[in-house]
């Protein structure tokens, strides 16, 4: 079947994800700021994840950081503290939040075929504005951040909603993915055709989510340029 849509995850696809060490080493230096013990606040970081990735946290990051260190009896930071912790995170997207190889020409080249491109992420509420800043925004038509819509993979609504957004039916999609969260799973069900991405030099061992859909028997790629001998030269526009 030749899809007339496609739809990117955003971390580990379009964008690496973080290592385990990278990730979490800047979780504890921003404890240490905070004068938390690391390895508590990374529980409490561990713990408040579903709630960072639904947009509980109404003061964005800032506001999951105070309600951690209140949880572990650190009263309330000063502001100068509380940024000072987050330029951390900040440092590390600064250096990994990038097209990954392949990126950038796969969705200019599946825009210019006519097909309408969608994003689905699972994400803080510090990475949308930082999307729609990047190189790769324009080529997407549709992007949907599990952190303003309060929806999590591998719920149907999130996928849902993109074929709502740009009238396409599930059945006629192209889902790519690395298959965190239970993603490739979760758009299958409901008709999608799901692929996986995996690089062949990827240390699953030191992902970030390390669960990355194991038992995963569909179609894998190792490069999303791949993904163009899947579609038509051109489409009429949907």
């Amino acid at each position: 079947m030749r899809p007339d849509a496609v739809v990117f995850d955003l971390f580990g696809t379009l964008v690496p994800e973080f290592s385990r060490s990278d990730f979490y080493g800047a979780v504890r230096t921003a404890a240490e700021i905070l004068g938390c013990d690391p390895e508590a606040f990374e529980r409490g970081w561990v713990r408040t994840g579903a709630l960072r990735q639904t947009g509980a946290y109404a003061g964005g990051m800032a506001e999951n950081v105070r309600a951690i260190v209140a949880e572990l009896g650190g009263g309330e930071p000063a502001e100068d503290v509380v940024i000072a912790a987050l330029a951390t995170r900040t440092a590390l997207y600064d250096r990994l939040f990038h097209p990954r190889v392949g990126a950038l020409e796969t969705l200019r080249e599946v825009k210019a075929r006519g097909y309408p491109v969608a994003l689905i992420s699972m994400c803080a509420p510090d990475t949308p504005e930082r999307w729609r800043a990047s190189e790769m925004a324009p080529f997407v038509d549709v992007a949907i951040f599990s952190s303003e819509t309060g929806l999590r993979k591998p719920d149907a609504e999130i996928y849902l909603t993109a074929c709502r957004e740009l009238g396409v039916e599930a059945e006629r999609w192209l889902y790519c993915g690395d298959g965190a969260y239970g993603e490739l799973s979760g758009a299958t069900e409901i008709g999608m055709t799901a692929f996986l991405i995996r690089p062949p030099d990827l240390d699953v061992a030191e992902a970030l989510t390390p669960e990355l859909e194991q038992d995963w028997r569909g179609p894998t790629i190792g490069d999303l340029r791949e993904l163009l001998d899947l579609l038509e030269p051109s489409v009429e526009p949907v």
